[in-house]
């Protein structure tokens, strides 16, 4: 699943380049389409549009417990974090500065680009600074179930990130089954999506991005599933079918 490829220490090979030319021209682009849209979902459903079709590839990133971090801009190819994180970027930022500003701290602890202050679970988000998001989930339904999590710790006692605090954490998260019209009201376009896994020491197994069209919730995400290998739209009701939950973020307006 995408988290366990997240979790990985990479290599320096990882990536050809951290920001390659091909992709500042990308960037470019992007930022001229944004550039006259101004609400906030508006600019979230723009930016995660772009990516639709865009492959699936997992290990983009540098740095690992031997290997020195570096901040890694790829368009050609996005994991499930990579995704979310590069949107959230696009969508704060009006040129290629402002977008690597807004990447690092969306990425990274208080912006800091090293590989244990990378936002390894999705709840980092919200659990460290600067906060890129507030947990919504808890108003979602009466049905809500909080977990508690010792993120970081496997089950037979090790970790997952070497060097890494184990983070004791709440995690609240909600049963398809209670995904009904009236919950489903209150997930706005532009939302991170998280699965929730039973696993010991994860938050999620995956994330994307709500998003409505046509009256229709959808999940925007960066699928590994071998049909589809790329960014694609799907139903979030027919996604969730047969998971353990979800939880759902929103963002923050601001880096």
């Amino acid at each position: 699943m995408a988290v366990f490829a997240a979790l990985m220490p990479l290599s320096a090979q990882a990536a050809e380049s951290r920001f390659s030319p091909e992709d500042q021209a990308r960037l470019a682009v992007i930022e001229r389409q944004l550039v006259l849209v101004r609400p906030f979902a508006e600019r979230v459903a723009l930016a995660s549009a772009m990516f639709l079709g865009t492959p699936y590839r997992a290990n983009t990133l540098i740095g690992g417990p031997e290997t020195a971090e570096a901040l890694v801009v790829r368009f050609d190819g996005v994991d499930c974090y990579t995704f979310v994180d590069m949107v959230r970027a696009l969508t704060l930022s009006e040129n290629e500065a402002g977008f690597i500003r807004a990447l690092e701290k969306t990425r990274y602890h208080d912006g800091h680009v090293a590989y244990l202050d990378r936002r390894h679970f999705l709840t980092d988000w919200v659990a460290l600074t600067p906060q890129n998001a507030r947990d919504i989930t808890r108003a979602l339904s009466p049905h809500v179930v909080v977990t508690h999590k010792d993120l970081n710790r496997r089950a037979d006692g090790g970790v997952y990130i070497q060097g890494l605090p184990v983070h004791p954490r709440e995690i609240a998260h909600l049963a398809p089954e209670f995904l009904t019209p009236e919950v489903a009201a209150k997930i706005h376009t532009g939302d991170v999506i998280g699965i929730y896994t039973k696993l010991d020491g994860l938050d999620v197994t995956h994330t994307g991005l709500a998003v409505w069209k046509d009256g229709v919730l959808y999940f925007r995400n960066a699928s590994s599933l071998k049909a589809n290998m790329k960014v694609v739209d799907t139903p979030l009701a027919a996604y969730l079918a047969g998971k353990p939950g979800f939880l759902v973020l929103r963002m923050m307006e601001a880096g």
